[in-house]
């Protein structure tokens, strides 16, 4: 199985890395079975090519809403990169209400207009249902894990 932990890394880095060490064709893509979104799902540490080019089975995005993250911007570059139609799960490790509380109250600190159709997740996701079902919750009911490899245990 193929896995890409990006830390913070910027998505331009993170592809040059990856084809200068001969892992993706210059200008190529990789298909990945799980990409953590790289800076918490900051939208000015990847494009839509980023995602264009490492299109995964299953995206994990850890932020909780602090510093805006994830921001709504990504979670649409994957829409865009991805569409609807394509079998992929995205991973949010805080629930969509926490994560769009804690954005809006980080807009309002730094004096920034809030619209919730425009700003929160939970919009994206009721405007875009398809997309929306495409949402798994980490914690929601019990410990998460994310089954590469099939059953564990079977």
């Amino acid at each position: 199985k193929r896995m890409l932990l990006t830390g913070d890394a910027r998505g331009d880095k993170i592809l040059t890395g990856l084809e200068e060490a001969g892992l993706v064709p210059t200008g190529g893509t990789l298909h990945l079975d799980l990409l953590k979104v790289p800076h918490h799902g900051s939208d000015r540490n990847v494009e839509l090519d980023f995602f264009k080019r490492l299109p995964a089975d299953h995206y994990v995005l850890s932020g909780d809403g602090e510093h805006g993250n994830p921001e709504r911007a990504t979670l649409e570059m994957i829409l865009k990169a991805r569409g609807t139609q394509a079998d992929y799960t995205i991973h949010l490790t805080y629930p969509v209400d926490e994560i769009d509380k804690e954005r809006r109250a980080e807009a309002l600190k730094k004096k920034k207009t809030w619209s919730a159709a425009k700003h929160s997740l939970q919009s994206l996701f009721q405007t875009n249902p398809d997309f929306g079902k495409k949402v798994s919750i980490a914690g929601e009911t019990g410990p998460y894990l994310i089954e590469l490899l099939g059953k564990v245990g079977a």
